[in-house]
């Protein structure tokens, strides 16, 4: 699966597929105890996941809400020497691993390379993800990798 996910500012993201189609949105909606609600809809506009701020800070975390349950944590576990963010759940681990330059990621799960992950400049200067994963592991929520990678490293790069 491939896509591509383009910050809108805001806290707003659109996900589109190869043939320029919009699959996905990612919106701000709101605050809760100060922490932003970031939402990930289809195309149809249905809210599929929910990601709220856990940590502030040098290095971020978020938990990822499934009907109102949580059901990913997403942490930020180095930013400067091998930049990366962990993704664990009750059945999956999954990693961004980034070089030093903030460009270009791996997804692990375990050892395995399973996609990557590619930042590209828009011609107003702001990034645009270029995401590529193995069928057999992308699930909806996958979108909020690149989601996850702008919110923990956009403010070094």
């Amino acid at each position: 699966m491939e896509l591509r996910i383009i910050p809108k500012g805001g806290g707003k993201y659109i996900i589109n597929d190869p043939k320029e189609r919009t699959i996905y949105t990612v919106t701000k909606a709101k605050k809760l105890f100060g922490n932003p609600i970031t939402t990930l809809h289809d195309a149809s506009g249905y809210a599929l996941y929910t990601m709220q701020r856990t940590a502030s800070g040098k290095k971020p975390a978020f938990d990822i809400f499934f009907n109102d349950q949580t059901v990913i944590k997403v942490s930020c576990k180095s930013l400067y020497v091998d930049p990366s963010v962990l993704f664990e759940s009750d059945k999956t681990k999954i990693e961004l691993k980034g070089t030093d330059d903030y460009k270009d990621y791996k997804i692990l799960s375990g050892r395995q390379q399973i996609g990557e992950m590619h930042t590209e400049r828009q011609t107003n200067n702001e990034p645009m993800y270029q995401l590529v994963i193995d069928d057999p592991y992308f699930d909806d929520y996958i979108p909020l990798l690149a989601v996850a990678a702008d919110k923990c490293f956009s403010k070094i790069k």
